[in-house]
C-alpha cells in the first residue's frame, strides 16, 4: 500500500508539471515497468545457477579464488551485466596464497604404511614446511556419533603434552588456527587434524584452513583414519610428516557495476561473494547469492531510480572476506560516507532452508549494527510478512561480506538460509524441512552442486530483497545515515 501511494504521488506530480506553465521539460517518471519483485523469475535465476554449474565442471569442479573457475565466473557476470547496459569494473584483489610443492605422510611404527596425498591426507592451507619423525599424542578426543568436540581449543588440553610429539587433534569447537597455535605453544612438532565424525557429513577428508601462516606442519585427514591413528597410540604410534610449502601472491577480482539515480543522495549496495571453496563448485554457497544479485541487476537496469544502486560480486570471501575488505580499504572517507546501506546475500537457497535476517537492531542477540541497520532489518521482515512468510534473526557477527561494511559504520543487513548448523524443531515448524538435520548438508563440500539448492527459496528470497531494494531506490523508504554527497564510481 505504501509503495502504491508513493508511486501515485509521483505520477500526480509529473502530471502537474506537464499541465503547468513554465515547469520545463518533463523528466522521465521514476520506477520500473512493473514492481521489481514481479520482474524476477525462477527461470532466470536457475539459468544463472546452471551457468555456475557449467563453469565449475569445466574447471576441475571448483570456482575457488584465483582458479580458472573463479575467472570464468567473473567473465559470466561481466558479460550478463554488459548486455544489460552496465559499465563493469573488475577490481584486482591481491592476497597471500599458498602452494604445496611436496608432502609425505607415513606410519613408521608400530607398522609401516604410506598415506596418499589427496586420498588419505591433505596439507592444511598455510601449513608450515618441515620434516618430522615423532611419536603421537592425542589431544582431548571425543569420538562417536553426536560427539561434541573441542579438541585442542584450550591451552589446558595440552597440560601434559610431551614436547616434540605430533599432536593428533579432532575438528570442532574452534578455528583450526587456534588448535595449531595451542599445539605450537605446547611444544608439538606437527599437527594432524581429523574430521569430527559427529554427523555423516563430518567424516570425509578435510583440508584445514588456517587464517595465517602456521609455525608447524599441519595435515588434515578423514574421521576414520583419525580414529584408527588414535587407537594405535597405545602401541607406540610414530609418524613421519614432510611438508614443502610456500606462501605466494595470488590474484582475484571484485566485479562492480552501478545504475545511476536522479537524486544520488546515497548509494545502495547489494553484494554476494562469487568464489567457492576449493573442495566444490559452491552452487548454494554462494552461487545462490550471486545469481540473485546478478538478476536483480539485470532487472534494475529497466528502471528509472531515485538513488543509485551498486552491484558487487566479491572475490576471496572464503579466504577471509578478502575482496570486500579490499574494496572498503580502497575507498576514501567521503566515498564510504556516500554508501547509504549494504545488503548482503550469502547462501539464500539452502536445501533444508530457514529464512534468517541479520540482527541489525540487536533485539535478538544484542550486537547492534550501524544506524540504519535496524531499518533495513525491519524492511526485510516486512517484505516477507507481506507474503505471509516467517523469518528469524541471526547474530550480526560479521561472518560474511557485510563485516567490512559495518566496521566502517555503513548500515548493513541481509538474508541467509543456513549452513552447517542444525535445524531446530521450532524452525522446522516455521519453515518446513527436517528438524535435526543441517540446513545445508553439503556446506563446503563437493556435493554443493546443481542439485544442492531449493529453487523456490531462491526465488522467494530474491523477490523479498527486490521489494526492499526498490523501496529504498525509489525514495519510498528513507536512507537513514546516508550522506548527501553524490556516490562515488564503483572503483573509487
Amino acid at each position: 500500500m505504501r509503495r502504491s501511494v508513493a508511486r501515485l504521488a509521483s505520477l500526480v506530480g509529473s502530471l502537474a508539471c506537464v499541465t503547468a506553465l513554465g515547469c520545463g521539460e518533463e523528466e522521465p517518471p521514476l520506477g520500473c515497468p512493473q514492481p521489481l519483485e514481479e520482474l524476477i523469475t525462477e527461470a532466470a535465476l536457475v539459468a544463472h545457477m546452471d551457468a555456475w554449474v557449467e563453469v565449475a565442471a569445466a574447471h576441475g569442479g571448483t570456482r575457488s579464488a584465483a582458479s580458472g573457475g573463479d575467472r570464468a565466473s567473473a567473465d559470466y557476470v561481466e558479460r550478463v551485466l554488459r548486455e544489460a547496459g552496465y559499465t563493469v569494473i573488475r577490481q584486482e584483489v591481491t592476497y597471500e596464497g599458498f602452494e604445496v610443492r611436496d608432502a609425505e605422510f607415513a606410519e613408521v611404527s608400530p607398522g609401516l604404511r604410506d598415506f596418499a596425498q589427496a586420498v588419505d591426507f591433505r596439507v592444511a592451507h598455510f601449513s608450515a614446511s618441515g620434516e618430522v619423525n615423532a611419536t603421537v599424542t592425542a589431544v582431548d578426543l571425543t569420538l562417536g556419533v553426536d560427539n561434541v568436540s573441542t579438541s585442542g581449543c584450550e591451552e589446558e588440553d595440552f597440560l601434559s603434552f610431551p614436547v616434540g610429539d605430533v599432536a593428533l587433534i579432532q575438528r570442532g569447537g574452534c578455528a583450526y588456527r587456534i588448535k595449531e597455535s595451542n599445539a605450537a605453544a605446547a611444544g608439538a612438532s606437527a599437527v594432524v587434524i581429523f574430521n569430527q565424525g559427529n554427523t555423516a557429513e563430518r567424516r570425509a577428508l578435510i583440508v584445514p584452513r588456517l587464517t595465517s601462516s602456521a609455525t608447524l606442519p599441519v595435515l588434515g585427514v578423514g574421521y576414520q583414519l583419525g580414529v584408527d591413528l588414535s587407537q594405535r597410540i597405545a602401541s607406540g604410534l610414530s609418524l613421519r610428516i614432510m611438508v614443502d610449502s610456500a606462501v605466494i601472491v595470488e590474484r582475484t577480482e571484485n566485479v562492480l557495476a552501478e545504475l545511476p539515480g536522479s537524486a544520488e543522495a546515497g548509494v545502495i549496495m547489494v553484494g554476494a561473494h562469487l568464489d567457492s571453496v576449493p573442495e566444490g563448485p559452491g552452487i548454494n554457497d554462494n552461487g545462490s547469492g550471486s545469481a540473485a544479485v546478478l538478476e536483480l541487476g539485470v532487472q534494475l537496469a529497466r528502471c528509472e531510480l531515485r538513488e543509485p544502486v551498486r552491484l558487487a560480486f566479491w572475490g576471496a570471501e572464503e579466504l577471509g572476506l578478502l575482496g570486500s575488505a579490499s574494496y572498503i580499504k580502497s575507498l576514501s572517507e567521503s566515498a564510504i560516507r556516500a554508501i547509504a546501506l549494504y545488503v548482503n546475500l550469502d547462501m539464500i537457497a539452502s536445501p533444508n532452508t530457514a529464512r534468517f535476517l541479520y540482527d541489525g537492531d540487536g533485539s535478538g542477540f544484542g550486537e547492534v549494527g550501524p544506524a540504519g541497520s535496524d531499518d533495513l532489518e525491519a524492511a526485510l521482515r516486512e517484505a516477507y510478512a507481506e507474503s505471509g512468510l516467517a523469518t528469524r534473526e541471526i547474530p550480526f557477527d560479521g561472518r560474511s561480506d557485510y563485516g567490512p561494511f559495518i566496521a566502517v559504520g555503513i548500515p548493513s543487513g541481509g538474508v541467509f538460509t543456513g549452513a552447517e548448523g542444525v535445524k531446530s524443531e521450532d524452525e522446522a515448524a516455521d519453515f518446513g524441512g527436517v528438524a535435526g538435520a543441517p540446513y545445508d548438508a553439503c556446506y563446503h563440500q563437493s556435493c554443493d552442486d546443481g542439485s544442492n539448492y531449493d529453487k523456490l527459496e531462491l526465488l522467494v528470497n530474491t523477490r523479498a530483497v527486490a521489494m526492499v531494494l526498490e523501496s529504498y531506490a525509489m525514495g519510498e523508504r528513507s536512507l537513514q545515515g546516508s550522506s548527501t554527497t553524490s556516490g562515488p564510481s564503483p572503483g573509487s
